[in-house]
């Protein structure tokens, strides 16, 4: 397959935006966004020769530009971090503001979420920051759900009675029960799911008449999460709910794919292409659920209109009400991968 150039991908990603029934994209020259991009392309190849000049005493050839399709979630984090003197990418007279990086950041998670569907790359690079990473919305706040909607939700979780039901079921238990962020239900593999604290979970293995340390089990028990920082590399159990979803998602996946697309490396939810799930559709399986629980409400129950509807609402949602619950700020940190109290802070006006 061939991968386009950092400038055709910004060239197609514009045509397309702007070609969009509904809600289009102003695609003329004074829009910025082309300006940003070449600034963000600059930016990798400024990052390679940086790192090529700190690592070698003597003059040697710069080292080749970073292509945009193998840039990191590093690499946007530090093409966001604020710097004395940095003018905006799209106005040179302004200086950059927390809101300009928040619209940088946008900019290029809807670039690469664009490049994702068309597989041209494996992972957003901008989605891949953690929350706190990313620059904050405006009112710096994280969004929770109402308590009542919270509590409702579970009654419009799908059935698992068929392929896409039970992949949905999965997908919403690991958000609402064990609050894992967006990118690591995307990037869960099967390996990640053990039948004990180090052995690998095996989907079609039967029940042990007795259960022993290591031995296999029907269901899998805890969830090993790989993430790129040290705080997001944890063991955590899996509640038997979330562990019988996975099982059922895990039985039709086999059988509408066949055995190999449940072995070891290969994700866990992935698109009909194959590769790993898009946001997109994560976020349509999130935002579906909840706008049926807020439809099913009572007038009276509905009348505070929804601010958010993605997975992340389901994740911060779950953090508070842990919380609130009295589980230990340490603890919860532990969960959701996170290696300060301070990560809890955009969510500390709902306590």
């Amino acid at each position: 397959m061939s991968i386009p150039s950092g400038i055709e991908v910004f060239k197609e990603w514009l045509s397309h935006e702007g070609n969009k029934s509904w809600d289009p994209l102003d695609t003329s020259p004074d829009g910025g966004y082309e300006k940003v991009w070449l600034a963000w392309l600059y930016h990798l190849s400024r990052e390679q020769t940086a790192q090529e000049n700190a690592t070698q005493a003597k003059r040697s050839p710069a080292l080749p530009d970073k292509p945009w399709h193998e840039a990191e979630p590093v690499d946007v984090q530090s093409f966001l971090r604020i710097r004395e003197g940095q003018r905006a990418h799209h106005h040179p007279e302004r200086q950059i503001s927390p809101v300009t990086r928040r619209r940088y950041w946008r900019l290029l998670e809807r670039i690469y979420d664009h490049a994702l569907e068309h597989g041209w790359v494996l992972a957003n690079p901008a989605t891949g920051m953690e929350p706190m990473e990313r620059p904050p919305s405006e009112d710096g706040k994280g969004h929770c759900l109402p308590p009542l909607l919270w509590r409702a939700l579970p009654r419009q979780f799908p059935p698992a009675d068929g392929y896409q039901n039970a992949r949905d079921r999965a997908i919403v238990l690991l958000l609402y029960e064990m609050a894992l962020a967006p990118e690591e239900v995307r990037a869960l593999c099967w390996k990640d799911l053990r039948s004990s604290e180090s052995a690998v979970w095996i989907g079609d293995a039967p029940e042990p008449e007795v259960q022993e340390e290591g031995a296999l089990s029907k269901t899998p028990r805890y969830l090993h999460i790989d993430g790129g920082r040290a705080a997001q590399q944890r063991l955590v159990e899996i509640p038997p709910n979330v562990a019988k979803a996975l099982r059922d998602w895990c039985s039709f996946s086999r059988a509408q794919r066949g055995p190999s697309v449940v072995d070891g490396e290969h994700v866990v939810f992935y698109s009909r292409r194959g590769g790993p799930l898009s946001i997109r559709m994560l976020f349509h399986v999130a935002s579906q659920i909840i706008q049926r629980a807020h439809e099913a409400q009572s007038e009276d129950d509905q009348k505070f209109p929804l601010q958010r509807v993605g997975p992340q609402v389901l994740r911060n949602t779950a953090i508070v009400q842990w919380l609130r619950a009295g589980v230990p700020e340490l603890e919860v940190i532990a969960r959701i991968g996170v290696d300060s109290t301070r990560a809890l802070r955009h969510l500390q006006h709902y306590l």
